[in-house]
């Protein structure tokens, strides 16, 4: 039985073939007043109560709209923000909810069309798209607040989709749409969520249409690449999120009918991206698209908010599935770090990509930006998991203060009140409340990265079992008041970067991926290039302290304190937690160069510049010869330049310059008319003049980079020291097997004073 004032969600008219190992809590039952809350309640407060619904409508009222998907922002904004009207039961969000979906049914054409495109244009671009969001979202509603009022809309929706599409004679093939399909196929989720509801065959029959349209020659072949080849970057177009919207359409079809080859596929794909496809923070993707193995570069649109999203619910789908321990640490990853990372502490605006480095791209308005809708319900989410039962007892998967009012299987109600600060101290404190007494099982997740951890029953050490699913079990008989009492170490950890990464590293804290923040303390006028770090932690010396009340998202935020290096001299400065990085608007890195001892390059805190552009973003006095830049755009040009200028002069006797990358169509300088040449600015913002060639370049042509190498480095010695505030290396651009263009690149460009 429920709990007495809980809410009661519409049940299902069919169940399903695949009882979920932990419960999906419905979200008052969970409660939580610590960090997590406290971004929960942000976005309840700030951003979706304050969604204007006549902007969420207008594409509809006023068809087409401003965008092709536009369509989708109604129904991401109903489903966020019935899980957080069910969570607060705030009467303001309810009165939105009730018109908002009353005036969407509103807009539902007589043949049940519920789309932003005009009749010639229909089921063109994102069409498909945004029929599915307008039925997650009212399905959600429906669910949630009983009000089957708008069930007739979602069934005419479902039932023209039913008559549109198909693999019969006459209908339109499904998949023909954006990324090879997956765009249009992630409307399987909802279609088999409402045919659960309704128990109307025809929606499950699409369902199964939808699958095998996946593996029709011009699909993406979802399922069967990932039984067979295990990775997701060889299905369809490695699109991310459409391909994840899917596999959580697929998960929801295997929860219907039980067939284990969607559960493998689904396992395969997940386990694909935790192993090669995923960054530090459990963010996942650049450009959108999931690419080869181990290329995660830090710029470059990294971390789609719409992915981050999409592989929360990936995660919470799995551990619903299996109850397996590992999936709820893949959640901590992410909420902790990628989702909290892209919401603005205050709740009020999301960024679209979240990258490992740069600045926060914080925005409130939805115009052209999916992500900003998506993001709410990844946090909307998060009261669904973070405590859960099983059919052992109950599960605590994530650590936050606050309450969670459970029904055990057999009906008994159980409530946990936990105290903690963490992630800010590694205490945690959890209450048993079972109103009589009550044998079960508490299971408690002790995280991965814990070396060192401890248990307490009502006082006293305990040994615990940590069970097949990963979980720290405890099997009594329990009484009102009973305290488990968990002592998580909290330390600090250096992650040593490799591949993209490579002679760089990372800082983790407890769970926190950590980063320096040009506003903090010891970073503040710094140019985060130029800091860098040892791998030791002795030497490191890493310490937690109170944030500074400028960054203080939360009571008991911290920062974190550490011995740096800048230009090869000793620097303390302090770090922050990524959820908190780029908060005041300025520029913020996770990934520092690796300081071995001090080469003395004087260049780490110039500003650097090109010739041209060019396309890739990497950095040339960072002290990585791998975070390379190029001068490529399509373009000839006679000389191509590479400079870091000063602010302050200082005293050079030596330059380095590194090659960055070849390619087939150039990338290296023609050394055929002369090898490349180094130049100094001896006044500021004066002329550039010749101070030596790099005389050990090799003989490079305009076709041929010969023998040269990624990352190789060539010196040119100064006649004298000399007074400087810039270099520059300078050089003919090769042009490799493309004489219409011609371009160079360069790794880094360092000076020393001897």
């Amino acid at each position: 039985m429920p709990l007495a004032g809980a809410a009661v969600p519409v049940p299902d008219k069919v169940p399903c073939a695949v009882a979920d190992k932990q419960d999906f809590q419905q979200p008052d039952r969970v409660h939580l007043t610590g960090w997590i809350g406290s971004r929960i309640e942000a976005n309840e407060r700030n951003r979706l109560v304050k969604m204007d619904p006549n902007r969420l409508l207008i594409s509809y009222r006023k068809r087409p709209g401003g965008q092709e998907w536009d369509g989708e922002h109604v129904g991401k904004w109903l489903h966020a923000a019935t899980l957080a009207w069910v969570y607060t039961g705030d009467p303001e969000l309810r009165e939105k909810l009730d018109y908002t979906a009353t005036e969407l049914v509103k807009c539902q054409l007589a043949d049940g069309y519920l789309g932003t495109y005009t009749d010639n244009n229909r089921w063109t671009d994102w069409d498909v798209w945004a029929h599915k969001y307008s039925l997650l979202g009212l399905v959600t509603y429906i669910r949630h607040t009983g009000n089957m009022e708008v069930l007739p809309a979602c069934r005419k929706l479902a039932d023209l989709l039913c008559k549109t599409f198909g693999d019969e004679p006459g209908k339109r093939d499904l998949v023909a749409g954006h990324h090879v399909g997956m765009a249009p196929g992630s409307v399987l989720e909802p279609m088999v969520l409402l045919y659960r509801l309704t128990g109307e065959p025809r929606y499950l029959d699409f369902a199964k249409y939808v699958l095998r349209a996946y593996e029709q020659p011009n699909g993406p072949k979802i399922v069967s690449r990932l039984l067979e080849l295990k990775r997701v970057d060889k299905v369809g177009n490695g699109k991310a999120y459409e391909m994840l919207s899917c596999i959580n359409g697929i998960l929801e079809m295997y929860r219907t009918t039980g067939d284990p080859k969607l559960l493998e596929a689904c396992r395969n794909a997940w386990q694909d991206i935790v192993d090669k496809r995923l960054y530090i923070t459990g963010g996942a993707s650049y450009g959108e698209i999931f690419h080869d193995d181990f290329d995660l570069p830090n710029v470059n649109n990294v971390g789609e908010t719409c992915v981050t999203t999409t592989w929360l619910q990936f995660n919470a789908q799995l551990l619903r599935l299996t109850g397996e321990a590992r999936f709820a640490e893949q959640l901590e990853r992410v909420v902790l770090n990628q989702l909290l990372g892209a919401q603005k502490p205050d709740g009020s605006a999301w960024g679209y990509y979240v990258q490992m480095e740069g600045t926060k791209p914080y925005r409130g308005s939805i115009d052209g930006h999916c992500c900003l809708s998506s993001g709410p319900r990844g946090v909307a989410l998060i009261p669904t998991f973070a405590s859960s039962v099983d059919a052992d007892g109950v599960v605590v998967n994530l650590y936050d203060a606050g309450t969670a009012k459970l029904t055990l299987r057999d009906g008994k109600p159980v409530m946990l009140t936990t105290e903690t600060i963490y992630p800010s101290d590694g205490k945690i404190v959890i209450t048993v409340d079972t109103g009589s007494a009550a044998p079960f099982t508490f299971k408690a997740r002790i995280p991965a990265w814990c070396r060192e951890s401890t248990v307490k029953l009502n006082g006293k050490a305990v040994d615990v079992r940590i069970g097949d699913d990963g979980y720290a079990a405890i099997k009594r008989t329990w009484a009102k008041g009973d305290k488990v009492e968990l002592n998580i170490k909290l330390e600090p950890r250096v992650i040593a970067g490799d591949h993209k990464n490579e002679g760089k590293a990372a800082v983790m804290y407890g769970p926190l991926v950590l980063a320096a923040d040009e506003a903090l303390p010891g970073t503040n006028g710094l140019q985060l290039n130029a800091v860098s770090m040892s791998t030791d932690l002795t030497v490191l010396a890493i310490a937690p302290e109170p944030a500074p009340d400028t960054l203080k998202s939360w009571p008991h935020a911290q920062v974190f304190r550490l011995n740096a290096v800048t230009r090869g001299v000793p620097k303390e400065i302090r770090l922050i937690p990524f959820a908190d990085a780029g908060s005041l608007g300025e520029n913020y890195k996770v990934w520092l160069f690796q300081y071995a001892g001090s080469n003395g390059d004087l260049l780490l805190e110039g500003s650097a510049s090109r010739s041209r552009q060019g396309n890739a973003d990497g950095s040339i006095n960072d002290g990585n010869v791998h975070t390379y830049v190029v001068t490529y755009d399509g373009q000839r040009a006679a000389e191509d330049w590479y400079a870091v200028t000063l602010e302050e002069p200082l005293t050079i006797v030596r330059v380095l310059y590194a090659h960055g990358k070849t390619f087939h169509d150039g990338g290296w300088f023609d050394a055929s008319a002369g090898k490349p040449r180094i130049q100094v600015q001896t006044s500021k913002g004066g002329a550039w003049e010749n101070a030596g060639e790099l005389k050990d370049y090799p003989a490079t042509t305009a076709a041929s980079a010969g023998a040269l190498r990624e990352g190789d480095g060539f010196n040119c010695t100064l006649a004298a020291p000399v007074k400087v505030f810039g270099v520059r290396v300078i050089g003919k651009p090769a042009c490799g097997d493309d004489p219409k263009q011609a371009f160079s690149s360069c790794g880094d460009l360092q000076a020393f004073e001897k």
